[in-house]
């Protein structure tokens, strides 16, 4: 969200049937379609000094749990992020 004019970033969790759902929202730049399909890949970064292991890692954590993570990103719209539980 570094270059977004309006930094709103909101988390909500909520039951949906039986599924348990959090939700990750920021109002930033969002993810370039070229791009979704490698954001879980370890040590895959689209920043200059970023490590690419956080995306890896919550994916992990999230499939241990018996989780899914889903994601909705539109440009310069923001990324809402889904972890259902």
């Amino acid at each position: 969200m570094s270059n977004s004019k309006h930094k709103i970033l909101t988390i909500s969790a909520y039951q949906n049937n039986l599924n348990t759902i959090i939700e990750v929202k920021d109002t930033g730049c969002g993810i370039k379609k070229e791009v979704l399909d490698r954001i879980f890949v370890p040590f895959y970064s689209t920043k200059n000094h970023g490590s690419g292991i956080g995306l890896s890692l919550s994916k992990q954590i999230i499939n241990v749990l018996d989780g899914t993570i889903k994601i909705d990103s539109k440009p310069d719209a923001g990324t809402t992020f889904y972890l259902v539980f």
